[in-house]
This record gives C-alpha cells, sequence and structure tokens, in this order.
C-alpha cells in the first residue's frame, strides 16, 4: 500500500509538470507569433499613397488552455483527494484501534511497542504485533482500510466490492496439539481458496455441515477435527447470516508450496474480520468476535483431543504429501556422507604416498582386505 501510495504522489507530480510545461510551451508559442511593436505593413492596393496599418498582435484567451486547465484541475482533485482520503482513514484507525487494543492488552503482555498499537504502514493499512500468552508464541496482523487517499485504488475497491477487514495470525505452540488443516470461508472464496493454499488443497476437503449458513463453505481432513472445532462455540458464529467473521484457518502446513525440503511448519490460527461501518453496536460485535478468536486459542490447545486412529491418519496424510520432500532430504544427506568420505580417503592416500615402500606396500594389503570384507557384507545384505 505504501508503495501505491508513493506511485500516486508520483503521478499526481507527473500530471502537474505536464501541465506546467503545456502552458509554458503554449505561451511560448503566442509570445513568438507577436510581431515587433513598430512593424508596419502596407496598405492594400487602391489605398491612399504612404498609408500603413498596425499589426494586430494575436488575442490571449482562456480557450486557449482547456486542456492544460483540465491536467491541472485533475492533478488539484486528485492531491486534494489524497490528503482527505487519509485523514478520514486516520479518523477510522483511531476509532477501531481503541476497542483491539483493548482486547490484545487483556490477551497479551506487550502489544505494539509499549507505547502506540498500531503502525501505519500506509493510508489505508495499519499493522500490529503482540506477545506474551499462554499457548501461543505471538499474533501479527493489519487492518486494511479502503484506498481513500487513492482514486484509482478507491474505485477498484468499489468496483470488486473489497470490504474493511481486520486480519489477524497468531502462530501457536508446536507441541500442545496434533497438527492438523481446518477451514471456514464463504462460499464466493472457497474455489479460489481450494486451489490457491496449498495446506488446503493437499490435505483439506470440502465438508458439510447444517450447522452453518449455505453460504458458507467448511474445509477439513478429519470429521473429529470437524465436529470439535464446530463445537467450540464457532457454528453459532457461522450460522449467522450477517456474522462479521469473514475467513478463519487453522494449519499445521505451509499455505504456499515449499520450494525445498527445509520448509519450516508452524501452527497457525488465522482469522479475517470484517470492519463495518463504526457504530456502538458494530464496535461491539468486532470486539466479541476478536474476543472469540483468542478464545479459540485456548480452546484449540486444552480441549480438541484427537481419537489415536484419527492422529494416525492425519501423519499419514503428511508423510505422504511430503514424501518427495523427505526424499530428496535423504538423498542430499546420502550425497553429503558421500562427499566427507571421498575426502577423508583423499587425505588418507596423501599420507599413503609419503610413506616408505615397505610400509605402502602393508597399507595396501590391509586397505584391500577391508575394502574386500566391505563388498562381502554388501552381498550378504542382498541376499538376505
Amino acid at each position: 500500500m505504501l508503495r501505491i501510495a508513493k506511485l500516486s504522489l508520483v503521478a499526481l507530480s507527473s500530471i502537474a509538470l505536464l501541465a506546467t510545461k503545456a502552458v509554458a510551451d503554449e505561451l511560448e508559442h503566442v509570445a513568438g507569433e507577436v510581431p515587433p511593436q513598430n512593424t508596419e505593413t502596407k496598405a492594400p492596393t487602391g489605398g491612399p499613397a504612404g498609408a500603413t496599418t498596425a499589426a494586430v498582435a494575436p488575442v490571449l484567451s482562456l480557450g486557449n488552455y482547456k486542456t492544460e486547465a483540465l491536467l491541472i484541475a485533475l492533478a488539484i482533485g486528485l492531491v486534494a483527494n489524497y490528503f482527505h482520503g487519509s485523514r478520514k482513514n486516520l479518523s477510522l484507525s483511531k476509532i477501531w484501534e481503541k476497542p483491539i487494543s483493548e482486547v490484545l492488552h487483556a490477551n497479551f503482555s506487550l502489544v505494539g511497542d509499549g507505547k502506540q498499537v498500531f503502525e501505519r504502514d500506509s493510508a489505508a493499512d495499519m499493522l500490529f504485533y503482540a506477545s506474551g500468552r499462554r499457548h501461543c508464541k505471538f499474533a501479527q496482523g493489519h487492518m486494511v482500510l479502503k484506498a481513500r487517499q487513492d482514486a484509482i485504488a478507491l474505485l477498484n475497491d468499489l468496483a470488486a466490492n473489497n470490504q474493511e477487514r481486520l486480519e489477524i495470525e497468531i502462530t501457536l505452540n508446536d507441541d500442545e496439539f496434533s497438527g492438523f488443516v481446518f477451514a471456514a470461508v464463504p462460499q464466493k472464496r472457497s474455489k479460489a481458496v481450494g486451489r490457491d493454499r496449498y495446506d488446503i488443497s493437499t490435505l483439506a476437503k470440502v465438508v458439510s455441515s447444517d450447522k452453518v449458513a449455505p453460504k458458507v463453505v467448511l474445509f477439513s481432513e478429519n470429521g473429529d477435527v470437524t465436529s470439535q472445532m464446530l463445537e467450540s462455540g464457532l457454528s453459532d458464529i457461522l450460522a449467522d447470516e450477517r456474522s462479521l467473521l469473514e475467513e478463519i484457518y487453522v494449519s499445521d502446513t505451509p499455505t504456499e508450496k515449499p520450494e525445498s525440503h527445509e520448509f519450516k511448519r508452524e501452527k497457525k490460527l488465522t482469522a479475517v474480520i470484517r470492519l463495518p461501518e463504526p457504530t456502538d453496536e458494530s464496535i461491539k460485535k468486532v470486539r466479541e468476535i476478536l474476543e472469540f478468536v483468542f478464545y479459540l486459542v485456548d480452546y484449540i490447545s486444552e480441549t480438541i483431543t484427537l481419537r489415536p486412529e484419527a492422529v494416525r491418519k492425519l501423519t499419514k496424510a503428511r508423510d505422504e504429501a511430503f514424501k518427495e520432500f523427505a526424499r530428496v532430504a535423504e538423498q542430499e544427506k546420502q550425497d553429503a556422507l558421500a562427499k566427507t568420505l571421498a575426502e577423508k580417503r583423499r587425505i588418507e592416500l596423501e599420507e599413503v604416498a609419503k610413506m616408505a615402500p615397505e610400509q605402502r606396500r602393508k597399507w595396501e594389503e590391509k586397505d584391500r582386505k577391508k575394502q574386500l570384507k566391505k563388498e562381502q557384507s554388501k552381498r550378504v545384505r542382498r541376499v538376505r
């Protein structure tokens, strides 16, 4: 968002410069057409002898600068919109900061930098961070407002019906529950989520439930996971078609396909909360949803208990999904071992080369027996 704002300012500056240059060029052109003041011209044929007429200078008119005036007006309008939109978003962020800050302080010992909760990443994007809570390492997120300061981006938001929202990602402790994948998303987003998120497309599938609204799609990889997640009170929230909880994810697998086997696996709870127009009632609802999200942190770690067979299925699914990475890791391990042995052999041969002939002969005989013994061991293993 900060990059978009910078590009917008550059565009505004460019428009203003173009308009100024166009006006300057026009004035220069007109000035070039004005004849010298003392220039005289001959009278038309048939007129009095010796009569002269003064040359008439072109008349300057605002009509000559319609394009330039429009460019300047556009630049002024965009600049005015930038400052007006920025002030509007700043006002909204301050309204939402109070309830969000109160919930964060009630759940974490450290919120923000200790002085402020929100850090402005741009006029429409506010970041926050919190740590110091049981069952999780930290929480981070951002509040995304409409890009009111950027007329072009605002038109895009309106055309795409983008809603203002609060996104929060909580990194959970690794060893407090069996990892699983679960998600609840709006129906209009389900196809993209099921296609683009690696964890969901690889491990989860769409499941049906009459406990949620028809426009909500559930993804889960296990029946135990689905039932216990909905029993947390999540079903009541998802059953409300006007619920402000837009999306929620619990996952122990990366959202994007790893590029190597050395990828980091973290258990995360992610929620997207829609921000309506701030009123006493809507602020109360947002606060309740945010409090429920932090309640889920405790619920997942303390209450969800999967049956042994369910845990085995989850483990098997991950082994199957990551077997290619496991094969690559094993191959790299073998290559590293072979490289180490080759280097050790090279050093050993260099030492042998420095030995006296009799010592070298004894070493070669000993080495030959050693290699023969290795070959025999390999043949025995193959037979078995």
